[in-house]
């Protein structure tokens, strides 16, 4: 692995509108988590010692950039400001600071009364307005023709962020997530395989990963058949999307292991069969990646969750798409990621 390049973090205090108010100074420590698996996407903490400037913990935000000498800086995140814990000693004061990514703000909404979208509603459009009217104005957005095949309702109290992301799952969208700026964006799935590659960790004298890393394998439990079922009524029937492994290259189909082992649902909301067909294929790859799960160390390099790449060392030769990744607020540190070989179905 190539030397560590010069580099340093830096963390900017934000206001609740995201426009930054000054480096924060005394950050003496942290670390940042980013995932595709967990409901937040992202989360941290900060060691900070006393400015001597006031930070609002319920309103202020904060947005870590990492910037290396010679390239381009990068945004790991904006994240809300919770539970900082105070100790205070001859020297002064210093906080020990949870972060949370900023869709802690639609997660943190919950809706007052019943809910109901109608059948035939845009989906991607019905979800960016319950953004915007949480108070985030900073949405980036792939529109969408899909609209709800049926009546969809969700009772008082249920968070916005399950609104949103159950609405976006319809019209076969990722969840929303967040950029390093703090942009929310609303996005198309995109299966693996069609994703354009962003990181190459190729062993060499150019590599920048650590030759050890890990391999974890869970073979038992992958399905080669999805059946997803929708939702009918009397005029309707319901939809139903199948998707099956018949490769005869790959040891999960039906063909090699000789019998269908079948994943099912009911009830799945879809727009239309073109979606449904979709979300079961969708389903079948994320079903088929356990079988290789790889954890790399490398140096910091501007990825994100679901980012696709090529990995190749010690004879492993993998296509793969980043599950997490985590940073040590430390420029020397090396990351750690999560690689999920990828399956193209």
């Amino acid at each position: 692995m190539s030397s560590h390049r010069q580099a340093e973090f830096v963390v900017r205090l934000l206001d609740e509108q995201d426009q930054e108010i000054r480096v924060l100074d005394g950050v003496m420590g942290g670390s940042v988590s980013l995932s595709a698996t967990t409901r937040l996407r992202a989360s941290g903490q900060l060691s900070i010692q006393e400015t001597g400037e006031e930070i609002d913990w319920l309103s202020h935000r904060v947005r870590i950039d990492y910037e290396p000498v010679g390239m381009e800086p990068w945004s790991l995140g904006v994240f809300l400001l919770s539970s900082p814990q105070d100790s205070h000693s001859e020297s002064g004061t210093s906080w020990d600071v949870d972060l949370l990514g900023k869709l802690a703000v639609l997660d943190g909404d919950s809706i007052e009364q019943t809910l109901a979208v109608p059948a035939g509603t845009n989906l991607v459009e019905a979800a960016h307005q319950l953004i915007r009217d949480a108070g985030e104005t900073r949405v980036a957005v792939t529109p969408s023709t899909a609209t709800s095949a049926s009546e969809m309702v969700w009772d008082p109290g249920t968070s916005v962020l399950t609104v949103v992301n159950e609405l976006l799952d319809a019209a076969g969208y990722w969840a929303c997530f967040t950029d390093g700026a703090g942009v929310v964006h609303l996005e198309p799935y995109v299966r693996p395989a069609a994703r354009a590659r962003t990181f190459n960790f190729v062993e060499g004298e150019t590599a920048i990963h650590s030759a050890e890393w890990t391999r974890e394998q869970d073979l038992a439990a992958v399905p080669n058949r999805v059946l997803l079922v929708g939702q009918g009524d009397q005029d309707r029937p319901a939809l139903v999307g199948v998707a099956t492994n018949e490769d005869p290259q790959s040891r999960f189909s039906r063909q090699r292991r000789g019998r269908w082992i079948t994943v099912s649902e009911t009830g799945v909301e879809a727009a239309d069969q073109a979606t449904i067909t979709a979300k079961a294929r969708r389903k079948l790859i994320e079903a088929s990646t356990p079988q290789a799960k790889l954890q790399v160390s490398h140096m910091p390099i501007p990825v994100a969750p679901n980012h696709a790449g090529i990995f190749r060392s010690q004879g492993a030769d993998s296509r793969v798409v980043l599950q997490s990744i985590e940073y040590q607020l430390d420029p020397t540190a090396l990351v750690k990621s999560t690689l999920i070989e990828v399956v193209d179905l």
